[in-house]
């Protein structure tokens, strides 16, 4: 590769004039004199291999290899004006092209350096700099994925190697004694290279420091403009369009990933052409995609910039540099762009200042005003924090202090926290979208906290409350304890207006906030300790609280204490979270109670978040929670804090308070069943399951509950059946048995006012079904939720039984999958055996055992209204599918009108089954105490009719041939015997 790198150089224009002067020296000295150009060789012969090496720490960029040397030094012949390259001496032009072979040797590092270099506080400090990549580092750390962390680190360290690939290549030079080469007649000008080197990574105001980059400077006799020949190698080097430098099976072969590599590469693509010489500069592309056009554009604007400083530079030339060191290129690059199936246009985005402040400081946003103090507590918690850990570090006493006042409509929040000093406060706290503890300033300090800040947006939550406010402070200096920062004291007159400073008197570290508060602020002397409470449960610093009425102090509670009014709850068990040691930032206690409607008082890092983010599932509804999150635990928030983000963290944190709560369950149980007599545990298991304490109940709970509601159930079933009563109850015995039996009949004992007999129940059932296990349920005794159980375990009733007796509704549950076959959609059931007491007449629906309309209703597909739409209990097609939901769409909202006149307590009154808590119990007779049902039913079927024509799914020629009683079920016309 050196030798072809040799080839190609001898080739440019610019080593031929090299080689001309030394010839000519050797025609007017007799001295054969090849030093310069023997010594470029062999540095070249040096530097080829090493940036071949590359792309192995920078892969995704455009080549800086011995070509991307030669397209500069080609560059460099280009735009050098012929009457200013006869008069450079060959020292210059030797300058020139080292400079090309040697500005990016320093992107190239060994193995054993790179690791090295990782472990250096520079790195790091440029690791942390970059906000989203270094979260996504500790991410992928916490989380053990290894390869994604060192692929993050790797990107970070290409891009140390790209910041500081201009000093490293000083040490390279010298590492591999290239310095000692570039030399002539003993005389070494190595610095000279190094300097014109140094300057393509910075702008071209500095090169106006002569100092640095002399116009003037000598090697030996021979004059150098050091000035000039920078200006010459950077525009050569930014003008290396090449596309030998961007091949295009390579950047296949490396199929790059990060957004700026792959723009940088098809900006190249994008060139079809180019023309470069002394007086011009065209640049001809063809861009299929708008980014890379903007791209292209940016960087032609670069170039114009380039040209337009270099101008200036050199036009400041005067006397024998102005004639000598000439620069002819335009200021402007001529451009021919053509846009391939788009218009190009910079539109985008632009933000209206004000209207975008209004919403992040409106009660649209947050909601709540109480938001704004909870902000300013978070500020000066923080502050706390950080202080105090300081202070530990150092083996200080420190005595952290937080008061709230509410005074003379004034809210004061002042803390002794670690305080700002001017440039905290207008680098952060001026800065909307800004953290301090989300900073890399911030990580720089290793302090040992996790801050509740995130977002930098909260200040702007005061205006909800206040129409101005006043920040005063003094930030406790640790580098130097005898130099303390100066106090700081702004008002802001609004968020719109500029802020107005004033001189501060404050002595001590810390910080006071003072709101002064709108007329409907939701602040009083009365209320101000309970909101606290609820904002701040379980901080680790007691606040002190001043009105004009009192003086009181407010103490948080711990993690796992639960405030005085909610220890009155029944509790049936508790689990302690402390005492889980592998999972880290979890404390507190689970309780599970009797209410449904109990406290969850859920924080993290000691303010509250929305209770339900980790409880779902019926059991769930009754957890009383006390619980702490912090650390690696700790939940994503939205920026108002009023919800949780749903990501891995929010499912390993669900994932364990759930099995901890099941796990809790079953040992409860398992220890009940152990230490209570058999009627006794069957009385208590009567109770979870009437308080729905063991529930598989599904379809109930919002959607952010139902995280992974079958493996849930499927644990609850197991904990319930392996811990079933023993009492000779014969509900408890066909369950305990369930995985023997091949179906199982299950109707409801009579409720009537004259009960029937369960005697007489029970022949009616055998009589239809004989001879299955027939279970009469109680709803006394947890009749719906071990109906539950069976609904789960066994899939549904595969058959309905319509007795004689009215409102004795029979479910048959069979565990063959063949038998029990059915077809469910949107919360409904369809089945085609539903059998009525006249097997000529077959009802569109009954109701299961279950308890509420218009829900639980058992859709009969083999009805008329239905039949046309199965095939073997599946909808034949899509129409059909959109005409069952039609279908059922229309008779919901009559069941919705039934269960409305069912709920009345005229209807109670009216027809003595009224009271039933069976529901076909309670239907029966409705339509003749009240016609107006079937109606309803009729109206809704021909809403149905009209509706399946007008979308094609019934035939617009077919008529509709009306509903009639016989297709609800029969006892709903019957009256009472």
């Amino acid at each position: 590769m050196s030798e072809d790198a040799i080839m190609r150089l001898q080739q440019t224009g610019l080593f031929k004039r090299l080689r001309e002067i030394e010839k000519k020296e050797v025609n007017e000295t007799c001295l054969e004199d090849n030093e310069i150009s023997q010594n470029i060789i062999s540095v070249v012969r040096k530097a080829a291999p090493l940036l071949d090496r590359v792309p192995e720490n920078m892969p995704e960029f455009t080549l800086h290899n011995a070509n991307h040397s030669i397209h500069v030094i080609e560059n460099m012949g280009r735009i050098i004006p012929p009457e200013t390259l006869k008069q450079l001496n060959a020292i210059e032009i030797s300058i020139l092209i080292y400079a090309a072979y040697l500005h990016d040797i320093g992107m190239i590092a060994s193995r054993g350096e790179h690791k090295e270099i990782v472990k250096t506080n520079e790195f790091k400090q440029l690791l942390t700099s970059n906000e989203e990549l270094y979260e996504k580092f500790e991410e992928a750390k916490n989380r053990g994925d290894y390869e994604e962390a060192l692929d993050i680190e790797n990107k970070a360290f290409t891009d140390f190697l790209r910041r500081n690939h201009v000093q490293r290549a000083h040490k390279i030079i010298k590492e591999y004694e290239l310095d000692s080469e570039i030399s002539w007649r003993g005389i070494s000008y190595s610095k000279w290279v190094k300097t014109v080197c140094e300057s393509h990574g910075l702008p071209v105001k500095d090169l106006y420091n002569t100092k640095l980059w002399p116009n003037d400077t000598f090697v030996l006799e021979q004059p150098v403009n050091v000035q000039y020949l920078a200006i010459i190698f950077r525009l050569a080097d930014i003008l290396d369009i090449d596309p030998e430098r961007t091949p295009k099976f390579l950047f296949y072969f490396i199929n790059p990933k990060d957004e700026v590599s792959i723009n940088e590469w098809k900006k190249h693509f994008s060139i079809t052409g180019f023309q470069i010489t002394p007086e011009k500069i065209k640049i001809v592309a063809d861009c299929k995609h708008p980014q890379h056009e903007r791209t292209l554009r940016e960087f032609i604007k670069i170039i114009d910039n380039e040209l337009e400083d270099s101008h200036r530079l050199v036009s400041s030339y005067r006397g024998d540099l102005e004639t000598k060191y000439i620069l002819k290129l335009p200021e402007k690059v001529d451009h021919d762009i053509h846009s391939v199936g788009y218009e190009y246009r910079d539109f985008r985005f632009e933000l209206d200042y004000r209207r975008v402040l209004d919403l992040l400081m409106g009660e649209g946003l947050y909601g709540d005003p109480v938001v704004a103090l909870r902000e300013l507590l978070q500020n000066s918690v923080d502050a706390v924090r950080y202080r105090e850990s300081l202070e530990k570090r150092d083996g200080n006493g420190y005595r952290p202090s937080i008061e709230v006042s509410l005074k003379n409509n004034e809210l004061i929040v002042e803390d002794n926290g670690i305080g700002m000093d001017e440039e905290i406060f207008k680098n952060y706290f001026m800065k909307v979208g800004r953290s301090y503890y989300q900073s890399s300033d911030f990580r720089e300090k290793n302090v040992d906290i996790d801050p509740v800040s995130e977002f930098g947006i909260g200040i702007l939550s005061v205006f909800m409350v206040a129409d101005k406010f006043a920040v005063e402070s003094r930030r406790k200096t640790f580098e130097d304890e005898f130099n303390l920062s100066e106090p700081i004291y702004f008002e802001i007159p609004t968020a719109y207006d500029y802020f107005i400073k004033r001189q501060s008197k404050r002595s001590k570290p810390g910080t006071k906030i003072t709101l002064h508060l709108k007329p409907n602020h939701p602040f009083s002397a009365e209320a101000l300790m309970e909101i606290i409470s609820k904002i701040a449960p379980f901080i680790e610093y007691q606040i002190k609280i001043n009105t004009d009425k009192a003086e009181s102090k407010y103490k948080p509670l711990l993690p796992g204490e639960m405030p005085e009014d909610d220890n009155r709850v029944n509790e049936y068990f508790k689990v302690h979270l402390s005492e889980i040691n592998k999972f880290e930032g979890i404390q507190g206690v689970l309780r599970v109670t009797e209410e449904e409607k109990n406290i969850k008082l859920v924080a993290q890092r000691g303010f509250s978040i929305p209770y339900y983010v980790a409880f779902g599932a019926c059991l769930f509804r009754h957890v009383d929670a006390s619980v702490n999150i912090s650390g690696r635990a700790k939940l994503t928030l939205s920026p108002n804090r009023s919800s949780v983000i749903i990501n891995e963290n929010f499912c390993k944190l669900t994932d364990k308070l759930q099995s901890e709560i099941l796990s809790g369950l079953e040992m409860h149980l398992i220890h009940c069943k152990d230490s209570m007599k058999p009627a006794e545990y069957a009385k208590y298991i009567n109770e979870l399951l009437d308080k729905r304490v063991l529930s598989l109940e599904t379809g109930y709970i919002p959607q952010v509950f139902s995280y992974r509601e079958h493996e849930i159930n499927e644990y609850m079933k197991k904990i319930f059946l392996n811990n079933v009563p023993e009492n000779g109850e014969r509900s408890y015995e066909i369950i305990k048995n369930l995985d023997k039996l091949t179906t199982v009949a299950i109707t409801a004992s009579s409720d009537w006012p004259e009960k029937i007999s369960e005697i007489k129940i029970e022949e009616e059932t055998k009589k239809l079904i004989y001879p299955r296990p027939v279970l009469l349920l109680d709803e006394e005794k947890g009749h719906f939720t071990k109906l539950e159980f069976f609904n789960y375990i066994l899939g549904g009733p595969s058959e309905i039984y319509i007795t004689s007796i009215p409102g004795v509704v029979i479910s048959l549950f069979s565990s063959s999958e063949k038998e029990s076959k059915a077809f469910k959609i949107d919360g409904h059931t369809f089945i085609s055996k539903i059998h009525n007491v006249n097997e000529n007449i077959k009802p569109l629906f009954v109701h299961s055992l279950e308890r509420n309309l218009p829900f639980d209703v058992i859709f009969n597909s083999e009805h008329w209204l239905l039949s046309r739409f199965f095939n073997d209990q599946q909808p034949k097609d899509e129409l059909s599918l959109k005409a069952i939901k039609i279908l059922t769409h229309c008779i919901d909202n009559a069941l919705a009108i039934v269960w409305d006149i069912v709920l009345s307590g005229y209807y109670e009154r009216k027809n003595e089954m009224g009271s039933c808590r069976d529901i076909n119990h309670r239907l029966i007779g409705v339509t003749r105490y009240y016609p107006e049902v079937f109606e309803e039913f009729n109206e809704a079927v021909q809403e149905f009719w009209k509706e399946a024509q007008s979308q094609g799914v019934v035939y617009m020629e077919e008529k509709f041939c009306g509903l009639t009683l016989d297709d609800l079920p029969w006892f709903w016309n019957c009256e009472p015997k």
